[in-house]
């Protein structure tokens, strides 16, 4: 699925860090590596950075290879990339951070991505993102993966759930459409090695 994403990068390229990632972080034991699975205009990249962690970032649009130029920083590695083309490296990351980016996964790769997220975590790292519902506006969409509860808790079967909420409103996109959202919250922790 090839999309224009200069538009989402222009809207949210200043807005503040994700607030899951801000409460994740207070799982987090200590400040070494993290991904930004799906990193877009940087803002939480910046927000690890300032934190004080080496961050790893991953995205298919060189959007984002633009924007990390401008970071002057030895601590900030980029990659542009599909999450499923990308080389996940084992028992790594303090903390992964997937805003909104999961279920941009085709169905044909989300499981493979996202156990190899699950495996680039250190024992208690921390991982924190969003799954899309089945009764989302976008579930038509056959690029995109959606998972019911089940499908969803059956994911974590083997971390440990810190936060889990499901999530159902109208609402607006960060271009200002309407939509109707259905949404999975986590924050887990990876509990064995």
């Amino acid at each position: 699925m090839k999309k224009d994403w200069s538009e989402y990068y222009k809207i949210t390229k200043n807005k503040p860090p994700s607030k899951l990632l801000v409460r994740s972080l207070g799982y987090v034991k200590n400040k070494g590596k993290a991904v930004d699975i799906g990193g877009g205009a940087l803002k939480d990249t910046k927000y690890l950075l300032k934190q004080g962690f080496d961050v790893t970032v991953i995205d298919s649009s060189e959007l984002m290879a633009k924007e990390a130029k401008k970071i002057k920083s030895k601590k900030l590695q980029y990659f542009v990339s599909s999450f499923d083309k990308f080389n996940f490296p084992e028992n790594t990351f303090n903390i992964a951070s997937a805003m909104y980016s999961l279920p941009f996964n085709s169905p044909n790769t989300f499981n493979n991505v996202f156990n190899n997220i699950k495996k680039s975590l250190i024992k208690d790292g921390i991982f924190c993102g969003q799954l899309f519902g089945v009764r989302d506006e976008w579930s038509k969409n056959s690029n995109i993966t959606f998972h019911t509860k089940k499908q969803a808790e059956k994911l974590f079967s083997d971390m440990e759930i810190i936060d889990f909420k499901e999530e159902e409103r109208d609402g607006e996109t960060a271009n200002g459409t309407l939509k109707h959202w259905h949404i999975f919250h986590f924050i887990v922790k990876k509990i064995k090695s």
